[in-house]
């Protein structure tokens, strides 16, 4: 049997989308006969109880970052506040990772698939190393990704959201010369239900209701911003639904 140990984190940080598309490729592969595992870590609102709805999960514990010295002038970004949300270093995250699947007694995943802007080239260097003794040979490794700021040591790297065929492959420089990546809508992970329910949307020749959705969590409320245009006299008329996860921080502000 195939094993696939899938690496992501949702939390009101990080949102949740690693977590829902990593969820889609997971059916599928189940589907077809492979065991899945997941490891993710403690965070606030993470989605870990989902997860084990369907598949085994190995939680791994919050451990937050040590503090740095001083004062930070500016909050962290770009690749300094994707560190951050991984709650530890890579190092620490691959020895934990390692320890947890021994603990399961998960023995050599044929594929590693990891979802994560803190984790790059380090960590997986690591996974594969520590997944590849006694004999065996490395897993695969499989990176969803669409950020193109890091290195990978990717056999495969996937990033939906290239949408221009023809611009250059921003990964060529970041992954070995025999990975193969897979740049474009046609790769998006949209679970099974869409396609079938499309067909079933009425027509519509007038406007009447709308949802809005910024993704699970909406850190930066842009929800609150829709719901303000949408007071306008003209829109009035307009039924409105909002969707967003149990836990996003700015939910019991938009409730009515």
């Amino acid at each position: 049997m195939n094993r696939f140990a899938f690496r992501c984190d949702a939390s009101q940080k990080i949102g949740s989308g690693h977590v829902m598309r990593c969820r889609t490729l997971a059916r599928v592969l189940q589907r077809r006969g492979a065991e899945i595992t997941f490891l993710c870590r403690h965070h606030p609102s993470d989605l870990i109880a989902l997860l084990e709805e369907e598949f085994r999960v190995l939680v791994l514990a919050e451990l937050p970052l040590r503090a740095p010295d001083g004062v930070p002038a500016t909050p962290p970004t770009g690749r300094e506040l994707y560190e951050t949300w991984l709650g530890c270093s890579e190092e620490q995250d691959a020895a934990d990772c390692l320890a947890a699947l021994a603990a399961a007694q998960i023995d050599g995943p044929a594929w590693v698939v990891v979802d994560h802007y803190g984790l790059g080239s380090a960590w997986q260097g690591l996974m594969q190393h520590g997944l590849g003794q006694g004999g065996r040979s490395g897993p695969g490794l499989l990176v969803l990704d669409d950020l193109a700021d890091r290195a990978h040591q990717a056999v495969v790297l996937m990033d939906a959201n290239r949408l221009d065929p023809a611009a250059p492959d921003p990964y060529r420089h970041l992954v070995p010369e025999a990975c193969t990546t897979l740049l474009g809508p046609a790769y998006a992970l949209l679970d099974s239900v869409y396609p079938t329910l499309q067909p079933l949307l009425p027509s519509r020749t007038q406007l009447a209701r709308v949802l809005v959705f910024f993704g699970g969590v909406d850190a930066a409320n842009y929800a609150a911003i829709a719901l303000q245009a949408l007071t306008h006299p003209g829109l009035l008329h307009l039924s409105v639904d909002v969707a967003m996860a149990a836990g996003a921080p700015h939910r019991a502000d938009l409730e009515i």
